[in-house]
């Protein structure tokens, strides 16, 4: 493994702890399963789709599935905006299970290297969300910033932080101020041309009036780009 890269990974297993807030909170372990593909329909347009299925209450049973379709368009080399939809289904225990309809943009772009080296990335997103039944929406920014450095002639080592930032108070549980924060780290392991996987871990801590939460997650992502 390259000195730098060791850095590099040292750095980002450091920084999820000095990013994650240092209270007492109820905690969770989960396990996390997504899948994504990007599709390039023109050398500008482009179509995205994720699916995620999220098993928690210590990984015993599925308490959330989303389905997120969006179509792109690249501004430029580094940059790409896209816009699309969401759909979540939550089942937690103890609170009625509900449905959430969400409009999101995005913006991602690359900060600095050429996706060779050791590369700096980021995403913003706004998103409005719906939960059915519930009469008002509730605004939501999400910024991240992602690092990928080569580990071997294969591999790569990952590492991306995450805060979402909420700008209202709603009437189905919603309140204005940092709402989360998402620290991932893992590894890009190539299964061909145009699919990686992705396993890694995910520290998600989670700001509510009462107790906060605390998610120990096991994370894997299949990507693919056709």
């Amino acid at each position: 493994m390259r000195k730098s890269a060791c850095k590099t990974w040292l750095g980002a297993t450091l920084a999820i702890v000095s990013t994650s807030p240092a209270c007492a909170a109820d905690e969770d372990s989960q396990i996390w399963l997504a899948a994504n593909a990007t599709v390039d329909v023109s050398k500008t347009w482009l179509l995205y789709g994720d699916i995620q299925m999220r098993i928690t209450d210590d990984a015993a049973r599925i308490g959330q599935t989303v389905i997120r379709p969006g179509i792109g368009y690249r501004i430029g080399p580094n940059t790409t905006v896209i816009i699309g939809y969401m759909f979540a289904h939550s089942d937690p225990v103890g609170p009625t299970a509900s449905d959430e309809h969400r409009a999101w943009q995005q913006i991602a772009f690359r900060v600095t290297g050429n996706g060779k080296g050791t590369t700096v990335t980021g995403r913003t997103r706004l998103e409005q969300r719906w939960i059915v039944g519930a009469p008002d929406m509730g605004w939501r920014l999400r910024q991240q910033l992602r690092v990928t450095t080569p580990l071997n002639a294969k591999l790569r080592g990952i590492y991306y932080a995450e805060g979402f930032v909420t700008f209202d108070d709603t009437s189905w549980g919603q309140h204005a101020g940092l709402d989360r924060i998402r620290n991932f780290i893992g590894l890009s392991i190539p299964l061909s041309k145009k699919v990686t996987i992705e396993p890694g871990y995910i520290n998600q801590y989670i700001v509510r009036r009462g107790r906060d939460r605390m998610h120990h997650v096991l994370s894997t992502t299949l990507s693919a780009r056709f």
